[in-house]
């Protein structure tokens, strides 16, 4: 019988319109379908009726032609025996708390030479007394990273702040100490390098080229838009200071790079920003928003609108810079509609507290960097056993305890949202921020759609590097 009983269509298939095409994604097995007006209305009339197929047929014909209906319902049942509509979720039986620890994040600078006015590390010490890490502790960190690891072969490693750069000598003792260490435990290490381009001199760079580091640069957009918020210790803007430094760096051609801002209430017209990164050669690149509830630069409810309607903006920007032949890449949008994570990674999100862990100048171990200095989720130090409670807590913080999030249509794309800015929204980290939910949604609605509209025009990577060349 064509009949789903007691499927929850709301959780496990997502109908949405962007310009004129519209798609239907089947949320446990990833498909994506774009359908036309009576496949669409077929989909909704078959959740309306709770599943009836022929119901649902029935009622389509009243408004169209019925063999056009009678096509339309055949190809959807098609879809249904191929898995890829109407499916359900796949079991998972995996303990996400005994995972092995594959990246570390290094604050080796808990002090900064800039003071960004939405900063979430207040300043660059996170509240904390301002610090240098010692190559000490640094060894360490890297020495209880390799030990903890696992089978993992290939780990990471991410010097953050504060600013870095501070710490450069550590910067550099580390990189060396890890490539000398790696090998005897069968390792690959990767490294990235965090910072706001103040210091970034053509000595650092070399480095950076020379030990293979990935790096990510911090610019807001717009002068005005940076200069606003982002300013050095003195006071002044950093705009003219940094970006020549990231042009440079840029140029240098790393073995990855990309830009990454915030937008906050002040500039919610952020698709300028990123046209901006485009007029000055930059082509990777992210724009997070501000999040919390005092935080006077927040998104709030009522910037909501504006916000999505943006993230649809940027979409068709994207599309007119690829159509151009201009190869550029916005972070949240970079969607592989082919392969995508596997299931545990859907189910588990960024792995904070498990596979992904912080260390302090003091060697204090934290789940990730938003919650250093929270005394509630102090994990230990990297010289004694970390707490295995919190480690405990964190990893079965999935979406197979979330109720919010397994009625989301989006959860396989987030995991169950950032477990920081769930805490600092809603003192739980076991409960969703609703407003960062609505715009991952939304962003992940626009990305579906560019990555959609880049197949409809037969846009691919490779003929954007073919275009540039001709």
């Amino acid at each position: 019988m064509l009949i789903l009983f007691d499927y929850d269509f709301a959780a496990n298939v997502h109908q949405f319109k962007v310009k004129d095409i519209i798609m239907a994604v089947d949320v446990n097995s990833g498909a994506i379908h774009v359908v036309d007006k009576i496949g669409a209305t077929l989909i909704s009339l078959i959740d309306y009726f709770k599943g009836d197929f022929f119901r649902a047929i029935e009622a389509a014909s009243r408004k169209y032609d019925p063999e056009d209906v009678m096509e339309a319902a055949l190809e959807l049942t098609g879809l249904w025996e191929d898995g890829t509509l109407f499916s359900n979720p796949e079991p998972l039986d995996f303990d996400f708390t005994n995972m092995h620890v594959k990246s570390l994040c290094l604050n080796v600078a808990h002090s900064c030479n800039m003071k960004c006015s939405y900063c979430f590390a207040s300043q660059g010490n996170f509240g904390l007394p301002s610090a240098l890490m010692s190559s000490q502790t640094g060894r360490q960190a890297i020495d209880f990273l390799l030990e903890n690891s696992g089978d993992i072969t290939h780990l990471e490693v991410d010097f953050f702040g504060g600013e870095p750069l501070l710490n450069m000598e550590v910067v550099r003792d580390l990189v060396a100490y890890a490539r000398s260490q790696e090998k005897q435990y069968g390792k690959q290490i990767a490294f990235t390098l965090t910072t706001n381009a103040v210091l970034l001199t053509d000595e650092v760079m070399q480095f950076v080229l020379d030990n293979d580091i990935a790096v990510i640069l911090s610019l807001d957009g717009r002068p005005e838009v940076n200069d606003r918020l982002r300013l050095m210790n003195n006071g002044e803007g950093s705009y003219n200071k940094i970006v020549p430094h990231i042009q440079a760096m840029v140029a240098k051609k790393p073995r990855s790079y990309y830009v990454r801002g915030t937008f906050t209430r002040q500039n919610l017209d952020f698709t300028n920003d990123i046209r901006h990164f485009t007029e000055l050669g930059l082509k990777n690149f992210s724009l997070e928003p501000a999040i919390g509830t005092t935080d006077e630069y927040a998104i709030r409810e009522e910037d909501l609108p504006a916000v999505l309607a943006e993230y649809e903006k940027l979409a068709e920007l994207l599309l007119d810079y690829y159509k151009s032949g201009q190869d550029v890449h916005f972070f949240h949008y970079d969607l592989d509609l082919q392969r995508g994570p596997c299931l545990a990674k859907r189910h588990t999100g960024c792995g904070a507290g498990v596979e992904y862990l912080v260390v302090t100048p003091e060697g204090d171990v934290y789940p990730c960097h938003q919650f250093v200095g929270e005394k509630d989720f102090l994990m230990g130090n990297v010289n004694r056993e970390l707490d295995s409670d919190i480690r405990t807590r964190l990893g079965k913080n999935t979406l197979l305890n979330k109720e919010e999030c397994k009625k989301c249509w989006a959860r396989f794309y987030c995991g169950g949202g950032c477990h920081a800015n769930n805490y600092f929204t809603n003192k739980s980290i076991e409960q969703p921020a609703e407003i960062a939910c609505q715009m991952h949604r939304k962003r992940v609605e626009s990305a579906i759609y560019l990555e959609i509209s880049k197949r409809l025009h037969d846009i691919s990577s490779e003929k954007i590097v073919e275009k540039k060349e001709k």
